[in-house]
């Protein structure tokens, strides 16, 4: 997909949407520029991620639902939220400071808000977020702004430190659902909603690379612990997986940990503007395979662009999405031994220099400084021993 360049429009004030804070006003901006170049008269958004994107919002009510009882209708003139009026002054008061909020009759939805939605369209073409604008809105919204940037760095920091709670917090028997449910306390007490959570104990983590939690018999933590995340906070997610042990670290739990976090430290080292989908992929089948493990490429997917979704897209071969400066990237490889499996895993941003900067980093967290390929060195989280 090809976009138009819109980095002029940072610099401009937002006097006419001084309510709105700056961070949301750039992106309304950068929207009313695509859709000037792409024809679009009226835009109407309803998915989560680009309707937090534009607002910092909430539009859904039940967490498990991409949309809910809110939309944003955009023009180049107007920016309005429009919703029932259960919703009303939340949306008003909570969700989306300083936006005009439009109240549709709860009784005879959906007539009476599609009623407010022709009287903003006013006969002119609209489109959906689900439109033809799909793809294009998808690349937009990943190029973060300065206060993106900022909003990433404190959810970095709160999530990371969260999960070391998590990790320090769990104790041998607890079952995989009561770790999920102290991560969501960690995780919920910094106001981040917990948007993925996978939870193995012992020889599952060598099985299931997607392991939700379970209850019951045969659930309970024996010496092991893997904990996978994805914790969004206004609209922006950030992905980090850690693993504890009670006692001494087994033997093959060491040797798969070590491979693993080394070809982290290589995909990470290697995101680097200009690079593609694909070269990564293969780069991670290297890794994998000069260090004896060549099958677990095949075994799970290693991770892409992250920002207002889990992942925007994955690595794969034959991938042509391209790596840029000023976007936010999770790589997640994993390993599974005969009786053990590990992970490694972290969002990173790559600035607008190219550099690379971890942004979810737990304090206190034991760490191995791993010396890649080509003699760079980059540290990657250890196991916790407890």
């Amino acid at each position: 997909v090809l976009v138009p360049s819109f980095s002029v429009i940072r610099i401009f004030r937002f006097g006419a949407m001084s309510g709105i804070a700056p961070q949301y006003a750039e992106h309304i901006a950068a929207c009313r520029e695509l859709m000037k170049a792409e024809g679009v008269e009226c835009l109407l958004v309803g998915k989560a991620p680009a309707f937090f994107w534009l607002t910092g919002g909430r539009c859904y009510v039940p967490t498990i639902e991409e949309s809910g009882p809110a939309q944003l209708f955009l023009d180049q003139e107007k920016a309005v939220v429009v919703t029932t009026s259960i919703e009303g002054n939340k949306m008003r008061t909570q969700e989306c400071l300083g936006f005009e909020v439009k109240e549709a009759a709860w009784a005879g939805l959906p007539g009476t808000m599609d009623a407010i939605i022709t009287e903003l369209v006013a006969g002119r073409n609209v489109e959906t977020d689900t439109d033809s604008l799909e793809a294009t809105l998808d690349e937009v919204m990943v190029d973060l702004t300065d206060h993106d940037v900022a909003a990433y760095r404190a959810l970095g920091k709160d999530i990371g430190e969260a999960l070391a709670e998590v990790a320090r917090s769990v104790c041998v028997g607890d079952s995989e659902y009561k770790v999920a449910g102290i991560t969501h306390a960690c995780y919920n007490k910094r106001g981040i909603d917990l948007v993925m959570i996978a939870v193995a104990h012992d020889e599952r983590i060598s099985w299931d690379r997607h392991p939700l939690p379970r209850l019951g018999v045969g659930t309970e933590l024996k010496k092991v612990c893997m904990i996978a995340t994805c914790g969004r906070r206004s609209g922006l997610v950030a992905s980090l997986s850690r693993v504890v042990c009670f006692g001494e670290v087994p033997a093959e739990l060491r040797t798969i940990h070590d491979v693993c976090i080394q070809v982290d430290a290589e995909i990470n080292l290697a995101t680097v503007p200009g690079k593609t989908a694909d070269e990564l992929y293969h780069l991670l089948t290297k890794a994998y395979a000069d260090r004896g493990f060549a099958e677990q490429i095949l075994q799970h997917h290693q991770g892409g662009l992250i920002g207002y979704k889990c992942r925007h897209w994955i690595a794969q071969p034959g991938g042509t999405q391209v790596i840029k400066a000023g976007r936010a990237y999770a790589w997640n490889p994993t390993i599974a031994g005969k009786t053990i499996g590990t992970k490694s895993e972290d969002t990173i941003y790559l600035n607008k220099d190219g550099a690379v900067e971890v942004l979810s980093a737990s304090p206190d967290w034991p760490m191995v400084d791993v010396k890649t390929a080509d003699g760079r060195t980059m540290p990657r989280p250890d196991i916790l021993v407890r």
